[in-house]
C-alpha cells in the first residue's frame, strides 16, 4: 500500500526547480512531519524552522496550491484520520439506530470486509521477513501495546510464549527501564492505531537506533511507528460505531502463529507437556483430562 505522503512528496517534486534554499527546508519539514506538519499555520511553521513567516506563505503556490489550507484540505482525510477521537466520530454518527440482527450482521460483514482487506494488503515479502526475525532463537522478542492496543500486544505475547521462553511484555508504566533490557539485535513488536501513542514511536526508534529490528501493526501507513518498521503489517480497523475494530488484528495475529506452531512443533510439544503437569499439580481446572 502506497503511503500517502507519497502525493505530497509527488507535488513537492514537481515544484523543485524553483525552490531556494529555505523552500527545500520547508519541504524537508513537510514531509518529515506530515500530516501533522499540516495541521500548523504558516507562522507556527516559520517559528518551528526559524525562517520568514511570508516565505512559508509562498512556498504553498510553487507545489500547487493556493495557500496552506488548501493543501490542508487535500489531505483532510489522512490528517482527520489520525487525530480524530472517538468523541469527534460520535458527534458525526448521527441518530441512534434500533438495534436489529440485521444490524449486528452488518457489524459481522464489516468485520469480515476488515479481514479479507488486511489480506489484500499483505505481501509474501512481509510475511516472509516477519518469520525470519521471529525464528531466530538469538532474538529476544519484547511486545509493546498501550490502551486498547494491549489488548493485542498481550494477546501476541501469550501466544508466542507457548514455544519461546524469552518473550516479553513491555509494561507502559515502566517503559524505559524495560527498553533499557533490550540488546543490539533483538526484537520489537509494536501495535501502532490510532491515536497514536507517543511511547510506540518513542519506543521503535529507540531499539532501530540501538540496532534491533522493529515489527510494526499499525492500520495505516501513516501511523507514527510504521516509517521506523523493518516488517509492517497494515490492519484494517474500520466500525461502524465511535470505536475502531481490532478483530482482523487479532485474525492476522492467529494466521501468522499458526504458521509458526507448523515451524516450532517440537518446542510446542514440550512447553505443553510442563504445563499439563503443572495444571494438574496445582489442580487449575475444574474438568482435568
Amino acid at each position: 500500500m502506497e503511503h500517502p505522503k507519497n502525493r505530497l512528496a509527488e507535488k513537492i517534486s514537481q515544484g523543485a526547480e524553483a525552490f531556494t534554499p529555505s523552500d527545500r527546508i520547508i519541504a524537508d519539514y513537510l514531509l518529515r512531519a506530515y500530516p501533522l506538519s499540516l495541521l500548523q499555520s504558516a507562522s507556527e511553521i516559520a517559528n518551528e524552522l526559524d525562517i520568514n513567516t511570508t516565505t512559508v506563505t509562498r512556498f504553498f503556490p510553487k507545489i500547487g496550491y493556493g495557500n496552506i489550507r488548501e493543501a490542508r484540505t487535500d489531505f483532510r482525510h489522512d490528517i482527520a484520520f489520525m487525530v480524530n477521537s472517538p468523541l469527534d466520530r460520535f458527534r458525526t454518527q448521527g441518530e441512534e439506530s434500533k438495534i436489529t440482527v440485521d444490524s449486528l450482521s452488518e457489524v459481522m460483514e464489516m468485520d469480515l470486509s476488515n479481514i479479507q482487506n488486511t489480506l489484500s494488503v499483505l505481501s509474501q515479502e512481509t510475511v516472509a521477513l516477519f518469520f525470519e526475525l521471529i525464528g531466530d532463537r538469538h532474538k529476544a522478542i519484547f511486545t509493546l501495546g498501550t490502551r486498547k492496543e494491549f489488548s493485542l500486544a498481550y494477546y501476541f505475547f501469550v501466544q508466542i510464549s507457548s514455544f519461546r521462553n524469552d518473550t516479553r511484555l513491555l509494561n507502559p508504566a515502566n517503559l524505559i527501564d524495560q527498553l533499557a533490557n533490550i540488546q543490539p539485535g533483538e526484537i520489537l513488536v509494536a501495535f501502532d492505531f490510532r491515536r497514536y501513542s507517543r511511547f510506540h514511536e518513542k519506543a521503535c526508534r529507540y531499539v532501530s537506533e540501538a540496532g534491533g529490528n522493529v515489527i510494526v501493526f499499525a492500520d495505516s501507513p501513516i501511523a507514527p511507528a510504521a516509517s521506523l518498521a523493518d516488517c509492517l503489517f497494515l490492519v484494517n480497523t474500520s466500525g461502524p460505531s465511535v470505536f475502531d475494530s481490532y478483530t482482523a488484528g487479532m485474525t492476522l495475529i492467529n494466521a501468522l502463529l499458526y504458521k509458526m506452531v507448523e515451524m516450532h512443533s517440537s518446542d510446542l510439544e514440550g512447553k505443553q507437556a510442563r504445563l499439563d503437569s503443572l495444571y494438574e499439580q496445582f489442580d487449575v481446572f475444574k474438568f482435568q483430562q
